[in-house]
């Protein structure tokens, strides 16, 4: 897939909304645009990955359609994006084993995929690997609007002070990047490490603005406006804290950045206080090798084999093979204990014997104290 690049001139006093991994939520990038009050005298930014690892990817890339006829949107590209329209696009039989594999993996640990939506829509059922040749030649009949749709989404989008683009780039001269391979932009991992610093706005998705974090989880939009570079992916059905950001750039011009979210957890108000923790740790997917000491029926208490630090952790966040102590690994996970004030308003992940696992202004941890569902 090559790279192709839009160039956009925006108008002054007008508000952009931006947003990206929407992931298949439907849900929550409709009521995230609700909460910001998104109408036609803005301007919408969606940076790529619209589909996958959520309930509705074909609704929602069908809803992200209908904006962008109703309203000024700019959609890019993402690496998600763009390997199920490589896949749509192949007409071999090569990869049939492993996009049947992959359907049925995604059927049962995500609750679908794009695949599985029109499968649904066409009333095909996917045997075999050997069903996959037609499975793919009837979706590029029948889903010709949403293909043609995904086909023309650019890598990046340069206006008068932002770059748009969903992984990254290593320098803001885009225009010598154009007709070379996309996905060295589309897919970079935690390009707020690499060092690179802009005169113009980057804005990205992709990496989960979490994993910049090893002591607290943390789902808000990163802004560095040393090196002018922002993150914007709040994790939205990849972390189970996650949420779907939207960054809010007032005008064109302006630097005075500010920020919503949406999740879908039910929100309680805390009734007592609660101190923060002096330390904590955050393990995350990129360092999460451990090693079980003691392993119960809701929590265990486990080593984390880089640092050392011993906590007790949701035995259901664990993954090992069988009862095997030595070579265990755990879901992104925090032992942090949230500073909380009477009538703070938490968003609840989960309730147990320990506490409740919160979220409190896009930082999640722990609370031990006495709630009111609202």
């Amino acid at each position: 897939m090559k790279t192709t690049i839009r160039k956009v001139e925006i108008p002054e006093n007008t508000r952009l909304i931006v947003t990206s991994d929407i992931h298949g939520h439907y849900d929550y990038l409709k009521k995230l645009l609700d909460k910001v009050r998104f109408s036609g005298n803005d301007i919408l930014f969606i940076v790529g990955d619209l589909i996958e690892k959520g309930p509705f990817s074909l609704k929602t890339l069908r809803y992200i359609m209908s904006l962008s006829a109703a309203y000024t949107v700019y959609t890019l590209m993402g690496n998600v994006d763009a390997l199920r329209l490589l896949i749509f696009d192949d007409d071999s039989t090569k990869g049939c084993e492993g996009l049947f594999e992959y359907i049925q993996y995604m059927d049962k640990h995500w609750g679908g995929c794009i695949f599985s939506d029109m499968c649904g829509e066409l009333d095909f059922t996917v045997h075999a690997a050997e069903d996959i040749p037609a499975l793919k030649a009837a979706i590029r009949v029948s889903f010709l609007a949403e293909l043609d749709f995904l086909r023309q989404l650019p890598t990046m989008i340069e206006t008068q002070n932002f770059i748009f683009v969903h992984g990254g780039i290593p320098s803001e001269h885009i225009d010598q990047y154009a007709e070379t391979d996309a996905f060295q932009y589309l897919k970079i991992d935690a390009f707020m490490e690499k060092g690179y610093a802009f005169n113009k706005y980057v804005v990205v998705g992709h990496w989960p603005v979490t994993l910049y974090n090893d002591e607290i989880a943390a789902f808000n939009p990163i802004v560095d406006k040393h090196r002018k570079i922002i993150s914007i992916d709040g994790g939205c059905g990849l972390k189970r804290d996650g949420q779907l950001n939207a960054l809010i750039i007032p005008d064109i011009y302006s630097e005075d950045f500010t920020y919503e979210a949406y999740d879908a957890f039910p929100a309680a108000y805390a009734q007592t206080t609660q101190a923060a923790s002096a330390d904590s740790i955050y393990i995350r997917y990129i360092d999460n090798k451990i090693k079980i000491l003691a392993r119960g029926y809701e929590f265990s208490y486990v080593k984390h084999e880089s640092t050392g630090c011993e906590l007790w952790i949701l035995t259901d966040c664990i993954f090992s093979n069988g009862n095997n102590s030595e070579n265990a690994a755990c879901d992104d996970y925090t032992n942090y204990k949230l500073q909380v004030s009477i009538g703070d308003k938490l968003s609840i992940i989960k309730k147990t014997s320990k506490g409740y696992l919160v979220k409190k202004d896009g930082i999640s941890g722990w609370f031990d104290g006495v709630i009111a569902y609202v």
